[in-house]
């Protein structure tokens, strides 16, 4: 196969790059709290110089060793959802030592203002700072290390793909075999292998492969993979799976996070939703809103809201624009959707969609219970009838959502094929941080108008 290595030194320029981005962001951190404790002394005065804040700015240097000892330089071989827990964790803990410390051995010298307002401040900024980092880094071909995939060529081949298609992980495929006939290594930095599991043969040749690192890539595709714990069984190996949809403490966290911050976005989006629904009125005769029937949780249906961006006799016409055009009728088999729908109101239904502003009444939707901030996307029934068994009977667990994880990825371009695939994926791998990261990456999808 083609080489598609990253620059070298990679390793050296993607870890020097988030170390010195981390610093740069503790300190702003810093700045952004003496600010905000300055302008809060108008209420609560205190004499603010260099001895309250200086020993927290030099503190926070030190916050880089923990994150190298949690293996965030560069940190190949994680997910976004992983680094996003590890940079919030301990980021948290960096700064509770730190008041900790400043209450038991300095008797509380620094600011606890300050040193609380940069604590917030860094929670939000260093995992933003880490994903535009490393997306940065992916683009220049400064983030990745070499590997080598050996095993049978389907499973080979799998894995390959997979990997390319998932270029943040930092593992690029350079060389390709059979494992019984492994390339020669000339080089030191190609040091990881990539094992599929049928590719493993007899436990003697992998034992014997002349490489520093080894990842087995075990044949049990379709099942879950975040919050998997290795266990030593003897002998044995054991994947402990962590079902997080099934404790009903998450389900009850899931809900207060989308009440409180369903409440904060109903209330910020609603000038933006009035201006848009008065210009839907102005420009299309009929209905500002429009409700659907979709699937909800156990199979309830429920009615969707939504800005109408169509003409008012959208879904009479339907049929009649599928059977018009073979190239409407493939992308209606393809995705579920039409591509230049003839149905939707010119220029001013296309910018609303392309921003998702026609999914603002939704949060009403997430505060009457009917849906979530982050979940599967609720279904029409012909939607839902070309589901497979599987992925409809995990999506009725949960409460659909206004985003998720296939709108993400490409929002209304995903195939139906790869919409299943990202959904059992939420749905087996469900945590808070996983939702976090989806609205993360929400923010940034809407704002650039991704896949709309």
């Amino acid at each position: 196969m083609a080489p598609d290595q990253p620059r070298i030194p990679a390793r050296f320029i993607a870890a020097s790059v988030l170390i010195l981005g981390d610093l740069l962001t503790l300190e702003a951190a810093v700045f952004l709290g003496v600010l905000t404790r300055t302008l809060a002394n108008r209420w609560f005065p205190i004499e603010i110089g260099p001895p309250i804040f200086a020993g927290v700015a030099v503190a926070v240097l030190f916050m880089p060793f923990a994150y190298a000892a949690s293996y965030l330089y560069p940190g190949y071989g994680k997910t976004g959802v992983e680094r996003l827990r590890k940079r919030v964790i301990v980021t948290f803990l960096c700064f509770s030592a730190m008041i900790l410390f400043d209450y038991l051995a300095q008797d509380g010298k620094w600011s606890r203002g300050i040193l609380l307002a940069a604590a917030s401040t860094a929670l939000i900024a260093i995992p933003i700072w880490d994903e535009i980092a490393r997306h940065f880094l992916v683009k220049s071909r400064y983030w990745g290390e070499a590997a080598i995939i050996l095993g049978p060529a389907d499973r080979r081949l799998a894995v390959i793909r997979t990997l390319r298609e998932n270029p943040e992980l930092g593992w690029i495929p350079v060389l390709e075999g059979e494992l019984s006939d492994p390339p020669v290594l000339n080089r030191i930095s190609l040091a990881l292998v990539v094992l599929p599991a049928g590719g493993i043969g007899a436990p003697a040749m992998a034992d014997d492969l002349p490489y520093h690192r080894v990842v087995l890539v075990p044949e049990v595709d379709g099942v879950q993979s975040l919050w998997v714990q290795v266990r030593d069984l003897g002998t044995h190996i054991g994947l402990e799976m962590r079902r997080n949809l099934l404790m009903p403490g998450n389900q009850w966290i899931k809900r207060g996070l989308d009440l409180v911050l369903g409440a904060v976005l109903l209330v910020l989006t609603a000038p933006v939703a009035a201006l848009f629904a008065g210009l839907v009125q102005l420009v299309s005769p009929g209905p500002v809103f429009y409700a659907q029937s979709r699937a909800g949780k156990d199979g309830k249906s429920f009615a969707m809201w939504k800005l109408r961006t169509m003409r008012a006799d959208a879904d009479r016409m339907l049929n009649g624009v599928i059977a018009a055009s073979e190239t409407a009728r493939a992308d209606w088999e393809r995705v579920m959707k039409i591509h230049d729908d003839p149905r939707i109101i010119p220029v001013l239904g296309h910018a609303m969609r392309r921003f998702s502003i026609d999914e603002l009444p939704q949060f009403w939707n997430v505060l009457r219970g009917e849906m979530s901030l982050v979940g599967p996307r609720p279904l029409p029934a012909y939607h839902v009838a070309r589901l497979n068994e599987v992925t409809d009977r995990l999506r009725q667990r949960i409460r659909p959502g206004i985003t998720g994880l296939w709108q993400v990825s490409g929002r209304s371009n995903v195939p139906l094929t790869e919409q299943q695939r990202l959904d059992l994926y939420y749905l087996r791998n469900w945590s808070l941080w996983l939702d976090l990261h989806i609205l993360a990456r929400t923010v940034v999808a809407v704002l650039t108008g991704t896949g709309a």
